[in-house]
């Protein structure tokens, strides 16, 4: 079986194209059926705040799954032209840009954390929602995770952990001095909003802290929610709660936070950071608001890379490492297997031998006989089976395309 995906990112297409490929939670088991019945074999749907992913198996390397992805692109209102506006690989590509994203070496800020994790909610909605998953694709998925915490564990990446909301924050200690941050309300209750809402209970103490969801209640599930107060996104809507700073980050297809919102809570400054894609406030201008977009963090997060350039050449010697363990695993697995099989019905034909010794050679030689015979199998049949195993792995590396596992 062959790993095929088609994806696109923020280097590659416009937030807008990528909003018409989002699915809303609610609906998500629902969409991910009708694109399965376009003809794919399984689907495992990613979804971040800067790149859109799909990931399936076809019959073998050679299948051209183009057809399929023209028709989830013409089944999310897109045209061919978007098809190119991606990327579309298959077999050891496709594998290799797997481990590149769970390591995070393909994020807008290299050694973000959260990717891993929304990685394996990805797999994991699957699971939870019985939609079909091929056991090779699956084994990819994992492979990546394993690779993805041994870069993490072993380079440097993961060193003063950065992600789209530290960059954030740190524009955010920077402007202090003309937006003082007197109140903030924090929206949503992805890994960004939580991040933001430790941050702030941690250097700065003094500072009221509004949380803000759909549902209060879910929130008191989460620690982050003692000390500060819960309102639901109905009630803020209202515009009778006054902040200085808001960050937002939810998973909604449209805006939230329109001029309109804004412009009801008066003349004072505030300071609007929105993480989330597609943006949950609408660009406008507005005088007293100054809104950071995501985009607006592009120039930190080229920074970011390149400080980090050096563990990414260690990264990607690991996950080129990776690789080759698995490729050549793979591909020897289907000729071993069949020697292993063969290998049981071969001893017994063995011991059979070993029996007729009885029926030919006189009682006196027997004893002898028997003791050559099992150190002739002791020495040779073990010596011989790694022998001939180290024959098939050579074979099997020569003959790469016709027997490839991925």
């Amino acid at each position: 079986m062959k790993i095929h995906l088609w994806g696109t990112d923020f280097r590659r297409s416009s937030a807008e194209m990528r909003k018409k490929l989002a699915i809303a939670l609610p609906e998500r088991q629902g969409k991910l059926k009708n694109i399965i019945s376009l003809g794919f074999q399984d689907i495992v749907y990613l979804w971040t705040c800067n790149r859109v992913e799909f990931y399936t198996t076809a019959e073998d390397y050679f299948s051209d799954t183009r057809p399929l992805w023209l028709k989830v692109l013409n089944h999310f209102g897109l045209t061919e032209e978007d098809y190119y506006r991606g990327y579309h690989f298959e077999g050891k590509s496709a594998l290799r840009h797997l481990m590149r994203v769970a390591s995070s070496l393909e994020s807008m800020v290299v050694g973000e954390p959260q990717i891993l994790g929304q990685l394996k909610g990805a797999l994991a909605f699957n699971r939870e929602n019985q939609l079909p998953i091929d056991k090779h694709l699956e084994q990819c998925f994992h492979l990546c995770f394993e690779t993805a915490k041994k870069v993490r564990s072993e380079t440097a990446i993961a060193e003063k952990p950065v992600s789209v909301a530290s960059l954030g924050l740190k524009y955010l200690v920077s402007m202090e001095g003309e937006y003082p941050l007197k109140k903030a309300v924090v929206v949503g209750r992805s890994p960004i909003s939580l991040m933001v809402l430790q941050w702030l209970k941690k250097n700065r103490t003094e500072v009221p802290v509004v949380w803000v969801n759909r549902s209060t209640e879910v929130l008191k599930s989460y620690p982050e929610f003692q000390g500060v107060e819960l309102q639901s996104l109905e009630n803020f809507l209202k515009g009778e709660t006054t902040f200085s700073h808001l960050f937002t980050s939810t998973s909604s297809i449209e805006p939230i936070f329109k001029r309109s919102f804004f412009e009801k809570l008066g003349r004072d400054k505030k300071l609007v950071f929105d993480f989330a894609e597609p943006p949950d406030v609408e660009h406008f201008v507005l005088q007293p608001v100054r809104v950071i977009h995501m985009e607006d963090l592009m120039d930190e997060a080229k920074t970011n890379s390149l400080e980090r350039a050096e563990s990414v050449a260690v990264a990607e010697k690991m996950i080129e490492a990776a690789m080759r363990t698995y490729c050549l695993d793979q591909k020897e697995k289907p000729i071993l297997r069949d020697f292993n099989a063969i290998e049981p019905e071969f001893l017994k034909e063995l011991e059979a031998t070993l029996l007729l010794i009885e029926k030919e050679v006189p009682e006196e030689f027997q004893s002898r006989v028997k003791k050559i015979a099992e150190k002739l199998v002791k020495k040779n049949l073990h010596l011989s089976r790694e022998h001939l195993r180290e024959i098939l792995r050579r074979v099997t590396s020569e003959e790469t395309d016709l027997i490839s596992g991925i």
